[in-house]
Order: structure tokens, then sequence, then C-alpha cells
């Protein structure tokens, strides 16, 4: 009796053992199985992807948390040919953590991932970078760097500079202080110079399109009247000239705003000046501008104008006189 109770201690403590190996057999297989099943295939990895956006499309936030965990946890993605791709998820889990999330934001997101798996791969031919190299190699990239100066031309240079300095600065007589005085002196007035004739260049362009703007009518400088602005149009637009026309039609209305006290001719004026000079009457301003555009974009943006064209743009001012008188 003893001896078959001690048999069956032995046999149970030898099943205990194997249990025991067993189990931590278990556990050392468990992570390389966890890791093999982490690694889905291609099909399988969009088919997360496909399913995380259309939870996040659909506004659905549990069914997308589901699928986050999938792809938050995968790391590599296992492609036709066997051969494994790095894949990097977290963000997916990072955007979900905060209490409310932009699902929107993320559907965009994997719809981009999604965008990216259907492109095509690379046509570029093996040795890309090396034509890239050799291209790069070869001018005009791959310039020479530029000659330097000839040496009379350091040697003038440098005299000049010596004779400058030996005029500002004469040994004994000026001190460094005033020197540099002389020299800023110098400098502001060089500034000053330049600044004028740039001005004065600019108010020449000025003048050259306010004078383009603003014509002068049969060579004269004298100012006209509106009537016989509005008769040389007439007159203009009978002979085929439907572009002088309109120019003479705008002014015309300039000088019938101007004879009517709404608005002050002046030749100096733009376009543009005109209008803001007519910003506070409402009225004026919103019938003026269309005029003014149409101007525009005959005489300066070189429109296209026919007789049907200038008979529309006179019927404009004489709605504009009418309306104002």
């Amino acid at each position: 009796m003893l001896q078959l109770l001690y048999m069956r201690r032995q046999t149970l403590r030898s099943l205990l053992v194997l249990a025991l190996y067993a189990l931590a057999l278990a556990a050392w297989l468990a992570p390389a199985t966890a890791a093999q099943d982490r690694t889905p295939d291609a099909a399988t990895y969009e088919a997360w992807l496909r399913e995380a956006f259309a939870a996040a499309r659909r506004g659905d936030r549990l069914g997308l948390e589901a699928v986050a965990a999938r792809l938050a946890t995968t790391r590599e993605v296992r492609l036709d040919d066997g051969t494994t791709v790095a894949v990097e998820n977290h963000w997916l889990s990072d955007a979900l953590a905060v209490p409310d999330p932009d699902l929107n934001t993320i559907a965009a997101r994997l719809g981009a991932i999604i965008d990216a798996l259907a492109l095509p791969p690379s046509s570029a031919p093996a040795d890309a970078v090396a034509r890239l190299e050799q291209i790069l190699d070869a001018p005009p990239f791959n310039r020479p760097p530029p000659a330097p100066p000839p040496q009379w031309l350091v040697d003038a240079l440098d005299w000049l500079v010596r004779v400058i300095e030996s005029v500002l600065r004469p040994v004994g007589v000026v001190p460094p202080a005033a020197a540099n005085t002389v020299a800023w002196f110098i400098a502001l007035a060089g500034i000053v110079a330049l600044a004028s004739v740039i001005i004065y260049l600019l108010i020449g362009v000025r003048r050259g399109i306010i004078r383009d703007a603003h014509p002068v009518v049969d060579g004269s400088e004298e100012r006209i009247s509106a009537a016989a602005a509005r008769d040389q149009a007439g007159d203009l637009a009978r002979s085929g000239d439907y572009r002088t026309a309109v120019r003479l039609l705008y002014l015309s209305a300039l000088l019938w705003l101007d004879e009517q006290g709404l608005l002050r001719y002046d030749r100096a004026l733009t376009n543009r000046e005109y209008l803001e000079r007519v910003r506070d009457a409402p009225e004026l301003h919103t019938r003026l501008a269309p005029v003014v555009e149409t101007f525009d974009r005959v005489w300066y943006g070189h429109l296209g104008i026919d007789r049907a064209a200038f008979e529309a743009y006179r019927d404009q001012i004489e709605t504009l006189r009418r309306d104002l008188a």
C-alpha cells in the first residue's frame, strides 16, 4: 500500500515538472509568435487602413480605436516578395488620446496613406543617381570659379583708397574724429543726391503715365470743354478709331464732372486717384467706377473694342451724366 502511494506521488511530481517545462516553453515561444502575428501582409495592412479610414469618415470613434490598436502595434508589413518594410502609426494613437479627436484630420491622413500605397513603384533607372551626378558635374552646374580681377585694377583701387584717406585724414591736420565726421557728411550727401535722382525719375515716369491717361487733344495743351471732347470722340468713332474714341469719351466725362462742380479735373491725378477723391460721395463713386474700369481695360489692358462696345461705353457715360445732372 505504501509502495503504491509512493509511485503515485512520483507520477504526480513528474507530471508537475512536465507541466512547468511546457509553460516555460510556451512563454519562450509566445513573443516570437506574437511578433509573427504582428507582421501582416500588404493586403491585410491596407484593409486595416481602409477600415480605420471608413470609421473616421463616419465619426465612429469606437470602431476607429479598435482598428487603431492593431495599426499602432504593427511595426513591419510583409510584401508579396517576402521582404518587410517598416511602418509607424503611433500618430494615430496620439491623435485619439485627446478628449475630442479631430476625426476629419485623421481621415484625411489615413486617406493620404492609402493613396500612397496605390502609387506605382518608381520607374527611375538603376543608374539614376549616377546620371544625376554626371549632369551636376558638367556645365552650367559645375562652373569654374570666376577669374580674379586683373592686378592693375586692384592696384588702381588701392591707390584710390589711399588718395581718399589722405584727403579725409591728413597726418597731423585732421584728427580721426573729424575725419570720421567728414566721411559721414560725404556719405550722407551721396545718399541725398541718390534719393533726389530716384525721386526725379519717378516723377518723370508718373508724369508720362498721366500724360498718357489724359491725352493732348489736337496736339494742344489747352483745356477743352466736355462737349468738344465728346464731339471729337464721335468723329474718331466714325473713322473707325474706337480705342482713341473711348479715350476722348472718358476725358469728356471727367470734364463734365468738373463743369458740374462734382469733381475737380486735374491732369496730375491718375484714374484711381479720381476715384479716391469721390470716396465720400457714394453715388458718384458708384457711377464713376465702371467708367474708369472700362477705360483702363481698353486703354491699358488693350481690350479689343468694336462699334457695339463703343456705343455701350457711350451709353454708360450718358447714363452717368443723366443720373448726376
